[in-house]
């Protein structure tokens, strides 16, 4: 039987810093970076149980060009303990799905981080 010990989901940005300082809004740190040329070329946010990578698109392309061809943007969904508290944090970023209650009963908010990636938030337990 596989026994898996965690997932980490690789997003790739053409802006590898933008996206650090966007996850540092919410108190997620940069545990790795890795030089590109004037800017970031790969990322480790980790932080409160949550972990992303992010690599730029040219570096990706240099190492192996054919594993990220058809590569283009991903979904995250991530649980948080108060989805008032990531408003409360959000950064000037586009909102495409606004605060809602799902039919399973979560309280959502979906955004865009700079890499054009959807982050959904949610909050599950929540009472009005």
């Amino acid at each position: 039987m596989v026994r898996f010990r965690k997932t980490t989901p690789i997003l790739l940005a053409e802006d590898v810093k933008a996206c650090v300082e966007f996850w540092t809004g919410f108190g997620l740190q940069a545990s790795v970076t890795v030089p590109e040329g004037d800017g970031i070329g790969f990322a480790i946010i980790a932080g409160d149980g949550v972990e992303l990578m992010y690599q730029s698109f040219s570096s990706a392309r240099a190492q192996r060009p054919e594993a990220v061809e058809r590569v283009d943007r991903s979904i995250v969904f991530v649980e948080v303990a108060s989805l008032d508290a990531v408003l409360a944090a959000l950064p000037r970023t586009e909102i495409v799905v606004p605060d809602h209650v799902t039919d399973y009963g979560a309280r959502e908010i979906y955004v865009r981080d700079p890499a054009g990636n959807l982050i959904g938030f949610s909050q599950f337990g929540w009472q009005e």
